[in-house]
């Protein structure tokens, strides 16, 4: 063999050699996850990429700036008390989902479960197969979720979900169909016997929800679920894969998961004043049941006896 062709094949076996590190999953256990509510990790977020996650001015404990407020609100009930047991099931990673070590993964896709529009990575990740598969489902309503097997991920399953397209005039109807999307991957988790999840945004750019506004949704909808089945689920790791909406999360999970009194007592002030129902969706007011006690009713009077006439006026009376 002469040393052009040598060369040739060696070129080739390296290009091969390359591209199949690349295409090879690595694979993060749930160890290598910031866990929320670990002292540890109090202003820490794993992430994969070498962008800086945070600037040096926002990578301060996020409730740093109303710590002066908390001293006022002591006094007043927290409609989010400390949970040191459910702090320790929440975990937060800079990431896709898709090389986590859990039980099931949360992949935001449309109505007919297309591969261009699900999470970006995730089919090129799992594999041919999950389409293949998808497709078998016929479809996924808004606001629900349905379940494959994980494929080539290292996640046992997968839970497709459609989130709500959002507009100004319809934002309770968006704010709840997005609350029963992360109500359903949850309740899907249950019925699968799995205890871990891993979610990722489920909203789209195409879809116009605003970000700040999907997060309360989602962390809120997370801690209420939590608070009814903590005993059926290990972990929730909420990931995400912009500066941005780290951000975002970090400020906003003392709200909802805080980790000591003063965090509690200090997001009272923060917390918007809808927060929710007992399950994380909006509150509507026009589907409340009014119970009003029923009127008094005034004591009936006994009935009156009759008089007797003297004979001599029946005449008068006629």
């Amino acid at each position: 063999m002469s040393v052009k062709v040598a060369n040739a094949y060696r070129a080739v076996a390296t290009s091969l050699s390359e591209s199949t590190s690349e295409s090879r999953v690595r694979v993060v256990s749930l160890s290598q996850v910031p866990r929320w509510g670990d002292a540890g990790h109090r202003n820490s977020v794993a992430y994969e990429s070498e962008e800086p996650l945070l600037s040096t001015s926002d990578s301060a404990d996020p409730l740093a700036s109303i710590t002066s407020v908390a001293s006022t609100s002591y006094g007043t009930p927290s409609k989010f008390p400390v949970d040191h047991e459910i702090n320790s099931k929440i975990y937060i990673w800079r990431g896709v989902p898709w090389n986590l070590e859990v039980d099931a993964v949360v992949n935001s896709t449309n109505e007919n479960l297309d591969e261009d529009h699900s999470s970006p990575g995730l089919h090129a990740t799992a594999g041919p197969t999950l389409a293949e598969e998808c497709a078998t489902l016929g479809g996924c309503r808004t606001g629900m979720a349905k379940v494959t097997s994980g494929h080539d991920l290292p996640a046992r399953r997968v839970m497709h979900t459609v989130g709500p397209k959002y507009a100004a005039k319809y934002h309770t109807a968006a704010e709840n169909a997005l609350s029963h999307c992360y109500r359903s991957c949850l309740e899907l988790l249950i019925e699968e016997g799995l205890q871990s999840i891993a979610m990722d945004c489920i909203y789209t750019e195409a879809k116009n929800y605003p970000r700040e506004s999907a997060a309360h949704v989602a962390i809120r909808t997370v801690r209420r679920f939590l608070e009814k089945q903590k005993d059926k689920i290990t972990a929730v790791v909420f990931c995400t894969t912009k500066a941005s909406d780290t951000e975002i999360y970090q400020r906003l999970l003392p709200f909802y998961f805080p980790r000591d009194k003063d965090e509690e007592q200090a997001a009272i002030s923060k917390l918007p004043a809808d927060v929710g129902d007992e399950n994380g969706g909006a509150i509507i007011d026009e589907r409340k049941i009014r119970i009003q006690p029923l009127p008094k009713k005034a004591p009936s009077k006994p009935p009156r006896a009759p008089v007797d006439l003297p004979a001599s006026n029946v005449g008068l009376i006629r």
